[in-house]
């Protein structure tokens, strides 16, 4: 089948949407299919990834005009070399789905998180948002969502039942070698002499990075701790919210930023990880998360819908934007796993052999449900019975 996929930045770099395409394209072009992949861009090209053919439309950089023009030109590209199925990520590339569907070629709509509730949105333009993925919604006879919260959204408010389904967000999971076993296995080799948590992802208001700097510099110096924080991810320093997480990281000598991390960096810093946190009051369904826990690592994460669909009860939850539950949650783990910690009084056992549990729990339920060899055979079962 000649799939076209439609939709998203360049596949090379950090984000959601991005990750999505880039694995699924590659396991569907391993089972056969003739897959391209759009990506919006500041310039026209071309390249390949193994047996993926990845195509660069450009557009004007406006946030309003590059998703919708980017996505326009590839249409046009995918309708001109006779596709079959074209997969449009999120509602506004998907705009240009009826001339696709005039000409005969089956179109995909897939929805990858609540847009409209991002807190950078105002009143107003989370209304016209949610507005325009109902229409979507009611509209294409085929979607995709990247977990179970979103499809029971889809079907409770857009009445989706019988046309949409849920492929979730996955991983690959990594190589022997690079797992360890939770604390105090054999993690405890490659980790420094204090404990190392990690916040990996976008650095934007709903994730609370500035929340969690706060509660991980509360707890250092509450109970003299000696830590380290390390933050991964895209950080644009030209918003008011990437500023303000710059001051902090920046007034913190404990906190260090990363910038984004690939590949084999990736690997390296996930190996050395001994604490993940993902404290974000929204999510479609964090691949951060399920990386983390493929290498099982143990996670305190805020308690709402999408990341309890992602590791069950396999991780220390927190109360979403509460600071006090996350100062406590943190100061638990962190104060467990620390060199200076008595091994043997009982409540640093508890608390270590508790991580280590979640932490192996975790493992087991991305390896059976969340790798990106699952979702695809879902997938590929999904658009042969179109």
């Amino acid at each position: 089948m000649k799939i076209f996929f439609i939709g998203g930045r360049d596949v090379f770099s950090v984000g959601g949407i991005e990750n999505w395409m880039l694995h699924l394209s590659t396991a569907l072009a391993a089972r056969g299919h003739d897959v391209t992949v759009c990506c919006e861009s500041g310039h026209d090209g071309l390249r390949f990834h193994q047996d993926v053919r990845v195509l660069y439309f450009k557009a004007p950089r406006s946030k309003y005009l590059c998703k919708m023009l980017a996505s326009w030109r590839a249409t046009r590209r995918a309708l001109a070399e006779g596709c079959d199925l074209i997969h449009y990520n999120v509602w506004p590339s998907a705009v240009w789905s009826p001339l696709a569907e005039r000409k005969g070629v089956r179109t995909i709509l897939m929805g990858h998180g609540f847009e409209w509730k991002r807190s950078k949105y105002n009143g107003v333009q989370q209304w016209m948002l949610r507005l325009c993925e109902a229409r979507a919604a009611r509209r294409h006879k085929h979607i995709v969502l990247c977990s179970r919260e979103q499809t029971d959204w889809y079907i409770r408010h857009y009445a989706c039942e019988g046309k949409a389904v849920t492929i979730p967000s996955a991983v690959d999971l990594p190589a022997p070698a690079s797992v360890a076993c939770g604390p105090g296995g054999d993690r405890a080799e490659h980790s420094p002499k204090i404990p190392t948590l990690l916040y990996m992802g976008r650095i934007s208001p709903e994730k609370n990075v500035d929340l969690l700097i706060r509660a991980f510099s509360q707890v250092c110096a509450g109970q003299a701790l000696k830590a380290r924080l390390l933050i991964a991810g895209s950080l644009d320093e030209s918003a008011a919210y990437g500023r303000k997480i710059k001051a902090m990281m920046d007034r913190y000598e404990e906190v260090e930023y990363l910038g984004e991390v690939f590949g084999a960096e990736k690997d390296a810093l996930l190996r050395r990880t001994d604490l993940f946190c993902l404290p974000s009051s929204i999510e479609g369904l964090s691949i951060a998360l399920l990386e983390a826990a493929a290498y099982r690592i143990p996670v305190i994460a805020s308690d709402i819908p999408s990341n309890r669909e992602a590791l069950g009860d396999a991780a220390l939850w927190v109360k979403p934007e509460d600071g006090d539950s996350l100062v406590n949650a943190l100061g638990q783990a962190l104060a467990a796993l620390s060199p200076e910690a008595v091994p043997h009084i009982p409540d640093v056992l508890s608390v270590r052999a508790s991580l280590a549990r979640n932490a192996a729990r975790a493992f087991e339920r991305v390896a059976a449900d969340f790798t990106w060899e699952r979702s695809a055979a879902l997938y590929d079962a999904y658009i042969r019975s179109l």
